[in-house]
């Protein structure tokens, strides 16, 4: 590997270094985009790679999370994090093709393996492996056999295998909650920025061994009963819990404003806040590690909601939230648990 192995063992210096390259260029990377918030679940991460001039919003100061990334955009975010240079746009043909051949000359992969017309087509995550892989170089992976085998739509048939593993066993490119990789599937701008977050600073890295956190517990024992879970609000097996990709515990639950109210045995929850960082998306109730319901909810006047559960919410272990758009969980302690 060209330049990038020395950059990663000191990727501080560098990027200090780089600072002063950029100049007053380099303001311009830094901001809060309109629409990513501080609750945002990637925010650190955007945050972090946007001060280090690795990416950027648009003009209209927004980030556009959502977006699905391009050959071209990964392959930038990619070199300019591990080298801390930036070639720039070309001046003709595809913007990115600079980045490409730069990409090529650190050997992140051959024009066998990704050819410069696909450059504004969407990468898949088995091609994002394979550019993490060569950028991390020759390491050694321990439990190689056991991870693969933990990972179950990989085989020793799936393009770019090895790269696969290899970027999942450093916790970089992290799998899902039904221990799947998804290698053909794409990755938003908001996902991307996690995963060039993580290749910049191991202490952001997810490994798939190790001694399990008690927040990983927890995000288990959401996931139990997914499967056979059925959402009451349409009777059918609700999706949008299994694609979640991120989670999180919250033990403080007065930042939303809930008080409890009770009538003729009916328990419902007033949220005071319900936009912001406070928004809490859909609602479900998990006891046991199991979701057992869903919460109804309504408007009030003030903007505020009324979570409607029928039966004892004092029984309940957590108010499980569900932010669609960001495929983020947040399981909250229920603070009326007796």
């Amino acid at each position: 590997m060209k330049k990038t192995t020395a950059f990663l063992l000191s990727v501080m210096l560098v990027m200090s270094a780089a600072y002063f390259a950029y100049g007053m260029e380099y303001m311009e990377y830094v901001r809060e985009y309109t629409d990513v918030k501080s609750g945002n679940w990637a925010h650190e991460a955007i945050s972090t790679i946007s001060d280090k001039a690795i990416i950027k919003g648009y003009p209209d100061g927004t980030f556009k999370p959502d977006s699905t990334v391009t050959y071209g955009e990964f392959i930038k975010m990619a070199l300019i994090a591990t080298t801390g240079e930036d070639p720039g746009n070309a001046e003709s043909g595809n913007w990115a093709a600079n980045y490409y051949e730069s990409a090529l000359e650190n050997e992140y992969f051959t024009k066998y393996d990704i050819d410069k017309s696909q450059l504004n087509s969407h990468i898949p995550r088995s091609d994002m492996a394979l550019i993490i892989s060569s950028i991390l170089g020759d390491i050694k992976i321990n439990n190689y056999d056991k991870i693969q085998e933990g990972i179950k739509d990989i085989t020793y048939k799936t393009k770019n295998e090895y790269h696969i593993t290899k970027a999942y066993a450093t916790g970089i490119l992290t799998g899902y909650t039904d221990n799947t990789f998804r290698p053909e599937k794409t990755l938003t701008r908001a996902e991307s920025a996690m995963i060039i977050y993580r290749l910049i600073d191991e202490s952001k890295r997810e490994l798939p061994l190790g001694k399990e956190k008690e927040q990983d517990k927890y995000i288990k024992e959401v996931i139990k009963n997914i499967d056979s879970f059925v959402n009451p609000g349409n009777g059918t097996i609700n999706e949008d819990l299994a694609a979640a990709t991120s989670y999180e515990i919250e033990t403080d639950a007065s930042k939303y404003g809930m008080s409890l109210h009770e009538n003729h045995g009916t328990k419902w929850i007033d949220i005071k806040h319900s936009r912001g960082d406070a928004y809490l998306g859909q609602m479900y109730l998990m006891k046991d590690g199991y979701i057992v319901d869903f919460m109804q909810t309504s408007p009030n006047a003030d903007g505020s909601r009324v979570a409607i559960y029928d039966s004892d919410i004092t029984k309940i272990d957590f108010i499980v939230s569900l932010h669609v758009s960001q495929k983020h969980i947040k399981l909250i302690e229920n603070p009326f648990k007796k």
